[in-house]
């Protein structure tokens, strides 16, 4: 009875703080001006905050400093949402500045929250299936996740407004002013060969011009830019590089986690409850992201973009949903008698124990291999004569 008094006031406390800060988002959406909020996209961000406040609570309840930088990590996933939050509301706080709004966006949004949140699933990961000194796996994470981020994004580090002129966006603008110029005469859609006739495109290695694109290599380009002209498709086209080095990074961070899954399966030693379903449940929300944001990058239509953007957003936020309950889960554990003992024995090294069976292994056990045949929740080496 105890135990569940405490678990109870522990969900109080975090769900207070957590309406509280759902409070704060709402009322500041209705209150203030901002731009166009796209819906699953604020979902994902609450969802992210409440998991960071989740996390906090576990910081607290952890008895074993490794799980506490564990769990921190998480925290500062949660954290970095409220900064993503603010990027609505900068273009109508500061009106005089047209491009704050896409400054801000590819600098936190893209480039600080790419970085924290590669950053902690892929060390949150790595501490919780391996036994790497928590300084190191921590330093080698974000030595590799800076050098990465660093090397793509240093033109946007140099130049703010870098994506405005990429090769893409360069011939955009030459094809979009002579396929304006040419309505404007003759009142009719420009093709493809009309254009060519009229402008010069450059020939691109990367960001660098080596040359001029022949006629036919000229039209071929146009019919690529051509569906970029109409609407507010231009954005697709803006964003790409950015969508493009998300899916990138999530995909490695993927990869990371799936190895110190496998590795954990094969040679990793028993590890605190329920870091094997988190670690699984994060590589899931990795893919997760990596699909929609690839997807995005392909995308020449942006209705299309929004009509995907909130079927990716949903997967992630189901992903989300789910960490979250495994947290409590976590939190629950860790109030009990049982898990306090076994935490302090895996704390000892943990040489006598096998993993914790749950409520999920049991389900598994029953459904495939009938009655449960191990009675007991602790499996001991019993050690060769």
């Amino acid at each position: 009875m105890k135990r569940e008094r405490t678990f109870k006031l522990w969900i109080t406390g975090i769900g207070i703080v957590s309406l509280s800060a759902t409070a704060i988002i709402v009322g500041s959406i209705a209150l203030f001006p901002h731009e166009k909020v796209v819906l699953f996209s604020a979902f994902r961000q609450v969802m992210l905050l409440i998991l960071g406040i989740v996390a906090a609570g576990l910081v607290f309840a952890e008895t074993h400093r490794r799980n506490r930088i564990i769990f921190g990590l998480f925290v500062a996933l949660g954290v970095q949402q409220i900064l993503d939050l603010l990027y609505s509301f900068l273009p109508t706080a500061f009106p005089a500045d047209r491009y704050i709004g896409h400054q801000y966006f590819q600098l936190v949004n893209g480039g600080l929250g790419l970085f924290i949140q590669s950053a902690c699933l892929a060390g949150s990961v790595i501490l919780m299936n391996t036994r790497i000194r928590t300084w190191l796996g921590l330093t080698l994470v974000a030595v590799i996740a800076t050098i990465i981020l660093a090397i793509e994004l240093n033109p946007i580090i140099i130049n703010p407004r870098h994506l405005y002129t990429t090769p893409d966006i360069t011939d955009f603008r030459i094809i979009d002013r002579a396929w304006m110029n040419i309505y404007q005469e003759k009142k009719i859609h420009a093709d493809a060969e009309a254009i060519a006739n009229r402008v010069k495109l450059s020939k691109w290695e990367g960001r660098k011009r080596i040359g001029e694109l022949t006629h036919v290599e000229a039209v071929r380009r146009i019919k690529e830019i051509e569906p970029y002209l109409f609407g507010s498709n231009y954005n697709m086209l803006i964003y790409k590089p950015m969508n493009n080095l998300w899916w990138q990074m999530n995909m490695f961070v993927g990869f990371v986690i799936l190895l110190t899954i496998v590795y954990w399966f094969f040679g990793g030693s028993p590890s605190g409850v329920y870091f094997e379903k988190i670690s699984v449940i994060v590589l899931c929300f990795s893919v997760f992201e990596a699909f929609h944001f690839h997807t995005y990058a392909n995308l020449i239509s942006y209705s299309d973009y929004l009509h995907y953007f909130n079927i990716g957003a949903f997967l992630s936020l189901l992903a989300v949903v789910v960490l979250i309950f495994v947290f409590f889960l976590r939190l629950h554990f860790l109030l009990s008698h049982e898990g306090r003992y076994y935490e302090s024995r895996l704390e000892l090294g943990g040489t006598q124990i096998a993993r914790w069976r749950d409520g999920f292994d049991d389900y598994v056990v029953k459904k495939f291999f009938g009655e449960n045949p191990f009675k007991s929740r602790f499996l001991t080496k019993i050690p060769r004569k």
